[in-house]
């Protein structure tokens, strides 16, 4: 019987393992912890604001551009999805918080308890995670896309299938990221180092390694998970096409959930 260790300052301290509940079982217990604590609601609800604000003032900009004599029109999901650079850190924070709140606070011993294989547990974590990433990616693009279209006029004017593809990359994204940050948080055990890590991989690595004049090191920017998520939810075909882009974004996705895997499987709780 596997048992979860930790130790205080009296000693160590373990945990039995208690029945083995099955995946489903798990997923609805992670579901059920997640939308019991009240940051997931204000996280997300933020991430709501952020995002209608950004989408009205790039929508107001590209009508005030357009009035004014400059190409400015883009389809408004379009407009929506680039409003995601936002909203991505707050599903990026609330994921992190999922695994490293639990270690701050104590209560992996209790998520252990209820959940004993480890592996089952991370599991349905990064599977309620990769569907609330996606959900919220659908609610925010697409309400994006309304204030935008609103504050655009007709320089944001788009079709059936640009909304659409929109919807389902931002989705995509939002989900894939999900996972990635769980990964990273189940790697660090820290809410600070997991939130340092997202400004790091959303923000400063596509930021600075343009500047970077090597070979190399251009290759590697395309590969990151915000122009993947780009390419997916604007059908462009370059740097590489959709197949491309969601390999990409499983690609993250699984070598860090599986880093993240392999530590909390090996390490005391």
């Amino acid at each position: 019987m596997k048992q979860a260790g930790r130790a205080g300052a009296g000693g160590a301290r373990t945990v039995a393992a208690g029945p083995r509940p099955g995946f489903r079982a798990a997923m609805a217990f992670e579901f059920t912890k997640l939308w019991a604590v009240r940051s997931t609601r204000t996280t997300l609800a933020v991430a709501l604001a952020a995002q209608l604000a950004m989408a009205w003032l790039i929508g107001f900009s590209a009508w005030a551009s357009g009035v004014n004599g400059y190409e400015s029109a883009m389809p408004a999901p379009f407009m929506a999805l680039a409003c995601l650079q936002l909203a991505q850190l707050f599903i990026a924070t609330l994921a992190a918080l999922a695994i490293t709140s639990e270690y701050s606070n104590g209560t992996i011993i209790s998520s252990l308890q209820a959940v004993p294989v480890r592996s089952r547990l991370l599991g349905a974590k990064a599977a309620v995670l990769g569907i609330v990433g996606l959900g919220s990616g659908v609610v925010l693009v697409g309400s994006g896309t309304l204030v935008a279209a609103l504050a655009a006029g007709t320089y944001g004017a788009f079709t059936v299938s640009d909304l659409l593809l929109a919807l389902a990359g931002g989705g995509a994204y939002l989900g894939m990221l999900a996972v990635v940050m769980l990964g990273i948080g189940a790697l660090l055990r820290s809410t600070a180092g997991a939130i340092t890590g997202a400004f790091v991989l959303l923000f400063g690595l596509p930021q600075l390694l343009p500047l970077f004049a090597v070979d190399w090191v251009q290759r590697v920017v395309v590969y990151l998970p915000t122009t993947a998520g780009q390419v997916l939810g604007t059908g462009a075909v370059e740097p590489y096409g959709a197949a491309t882009a969601i390999a990409v974004l499983v690609a993250w996705a699984g070598v860090l959930l599986g880093a993240g895997m392999w530590v909390f499987t090996r390490r005391d709780a």
